[in-house]
């Protein structure tokens, strides 16, 4: 009896790591681990930069250029000649893939073996402390 208690334990308490775990399920079925592809979309605003400058002269007239996001107006009026330009502000959109391994494995037959025994000793076990309160209440 001692032996068999002695087989139990030692069944219970002793184990694979999970690492040769996967190893040997991996043997088994490769597709197992699959890769999975992740899409992370990251956002850039820029700030608009605004620069101006005045200039004398002795003529009235006005110039718009635009190119792109590139924005300059020249204003002359008689003595005076002024000058806004920049460029505006902007969003810039990145989409960035990330491969990420995924592992999908259930239970192994061992592991299910150790579960069902683990339980089964327990279900023993609270059995055997029911009989001995059932035999000592019966006593009294």
């Amino acid at each position: 009896m001692k032996v068999l208690w002695g087989a139990t334990l030692a069944l219970l308490l002793t184990g694979c790591s999970a690492e040769w775990h996967l190893r040997k399920a991996l043997r088994k079925d490769p597709s197992l681990l699959t890769t999975k592809t992740v899409t992370v979309m990251d956002t850039v605003v820029t700030e608009p930069i605004v620069v101006r400058d005045t200039t004398i002269l002795k003529q009235r007239d006005t110039i718009e250029i635009v190119k792109d996001r590139f924005r300059v107006k020249i204003v002359r009026s008689f003595d005076t000649l002024m000058i806004d330009g920049g460029c505006d502000a902007d969003t810039i959109y990145r989409e960035i893939k990330v491969a990420v391994p995924q592992v999908s494995v259930g239970p192994t037959k061992l592991q299910r073996v150790q579960s069902f025994t683990f339980w089964g000793l327990i279900g023993l076990l609270l059995i055997a402390i029911a009989g001995r309160i059932i035999r000592r209440s019966a006593g009294v």
